[in-house]
């Protein structure tokens, strides 16, 4: 893959924009490792054990009438997931990650909102992913 800007990146449900985001931030999936030590090992052993597929954050400005900011934060209050699709991560017009077929998104961070005196007000969400990995698209 060729290295991207982010200038035309963006954040959709299904195919409509999330007003106003900014950034957008996978962290990536993770395989724990567990160790088994007892008395008569030398050197500890280490096997895989669970993954996590990581959690999501996205931010931007804040836009109350926005129809798509109003739906995240319906889907955390409610409780609603997204699957495979609903949600994606454009990094560009037409390649972006969403979660594998299966899996599922959890918005479990709405309406932190900050407003300066001298800027526009922003919005930040964050979401876990739950039942499988990110896939690039």
């Amino acid at each position: 893959m060729a290295t991207k800007s982010g200038r035309i990146a963006s954040v959709r449900i299904a195919a409509v924009k999330v007003a106003g985001m900014g950034t957008w931030t996978l962290s990536g999936f993770t395989r724990e490792v567990i160790e088994e030590d007892s008395w008569d090992l030398d050197i500890k052993k280490k096997y895989f054990s669970v993954g996590d597929a990581g959690t999501i954050s996205f931010s931007g400005l804040h836009d109350p009438a926005d129809a798509s900011q109003i739906t995240l934060n319906s889907a955390c209050l409610n409780s609603s997931l997204f699957v495979s699709g609903d949600i994606r991560f454009y990094v560009d017009n037409t390649k972006y990650w969403t979660v594998a077929v299966g899996g599922t998104i959890m918005i479990t961070k709405v309406e932190s909102i900050t407003l300066e005196k001298s800027a526009m007000g922003t919005v930040d969400f964050e979401a876990v992913v739950e039942d499988g990995a990110m896939v690039y698209l």
